[in-house]
């Protein structure tokens, strides 16, 4: 059983993109044949989004916080290109690019640019010959401040365009992100300390998380997308607007944060696992996060990035010895 869950979530992660896009394909079909279908769905949205995240937030070792001392420049540097940086370049191309435009999408838009890391930054930081320690510290962490960070910025940033009450949002986080961490970190650490060891959890557990997160995702996108079919088919153009900014916008994140680890004098194992971080978004909590808080075409951003996110990732796994080498 092992063996298979491992095989399928190597299937999930070389297809995502082509998953990602039959789905939405498919939600779209359904949602603009059989709304009424779709509508009734909704309810199954905060279920879903839990399973989704709870796995995700399993393979969270906080354990691994005793490294931010020794650590502290690459904390640093990753969190304000993370958590300043990031969604300042979102908020700037929005004003720039986005002028009259869905206010729900630029909204959207924002919002994928200021939510923490993807987990699996992790694991691209180690098949490019990176610190995966560096990279579970920065993922810690970046989910910690998250829960400051997203209210903020969606108040001072997303509120120019649509309502946002700091406190509502607030609320949305602590359901999203803490609850959710503090209940996998919680079964992990039982399944660890109480019941079977780490061995066992790595072997034996841990590969069955990735796959049920992933279908989770694949769920919320379909209830998501499917419940706003009409209005997204209404807007075709904002996909080719959002994919323009994607190819732009997200190398420049790459680019910035390699650029400053360097004049930092942080080595390359480190500042790849920053590249990652600051580069792989967390898809699932920009969706749950604009399915529940925003609405509308919000959801657009945090559905189509998905697609491009992973060729992304490949295409710097593949550069990663040129940049070691620029590096060195």
């Amino acid at each position: 059983m092992v063996k298979y869950m491992q095989g399928f979530s190597r299937f999930l992660k070389k297809y995502i993109p082509l998953i990602t896009l039959l789905d939405i394909l498919t939600a779209l079909y359904v949602g603009t044949h059989y709304h009424t279908f779709t509508s009734s769905l909704n309810p199954l949205i905060l279920p879903v989004v839990l399973l989704m995240l709870l796995p995700m937030m399993m393979t969270i070792v906080v354990k691994e916080l005793k490294l931010v001392i020794r650590d502290k420049k690459i904390i640093i540097i990753a969190s304000l290109i993370n958590f300043v940086l990031s969604p300042l370049i979102g908020f700037i191309w929005a004003a720039l690019f986005f002028k009259g435009l869905d206010p729900q999408f630029i909204a959207g838009w924002i919002l994928k640019l200021t939510v923490p890391c993807s987990s699996m930054m992790v694991a691209w930081t180690g098949m490019s010959r990176g610190k995966t320690e560096t990279a579970l510290v920065i993922q810690v962490v970046s989910f910690l401040l998250a829960t400051v960070a997203i209210p903020l910025w969606m108040t001072l940033l997303v509120g120019t365009y649509v309502s946002v009450d700091f406190w509502f949002f607030g609320k949305k986080i602590m359901l999203i992100i803490v609850l959710p961490m503090v209940v996998g970190v919680s079964i992990r650490e039982l399944l660890i300390c109480r019941k079977y060891g780490k061995k066992f959890f790595k072997e034996e557990i841990k590969p069955f998380l990735p796959p049920i997160s992933s279908v989770g995702m694949f769920m919320v996108i379909f209830i998501a997308v499917g419940g706003q079919a009409s209005a997204i088919v209404d807007n075709l153009h904002l996909v080719g607007i959002l994919l323009i900014s994607i190819v732009l916008v997200y190398p420049l994140l790459l680019v910035l944060s390699l650029f400053v680890s360097k004049k930092a004098m942080i080595p390359y194992q480190d500042s790849i696992a920053i590249g990652f971080a600051t580069t792989a978004k967390n898809h699932g909590i920009a969706l749950a996060l604009a399915v529940s808080s925003i609405g509308g075409l919000s959801i657009l951003p945090s559905t189509i990035v998905p697609i491009f996110q992973v060729s992304l990732m490949m295409i710097i796994w593949k550069m990663s010895s040129r940049i070691e080498q620029w590096f060195n």
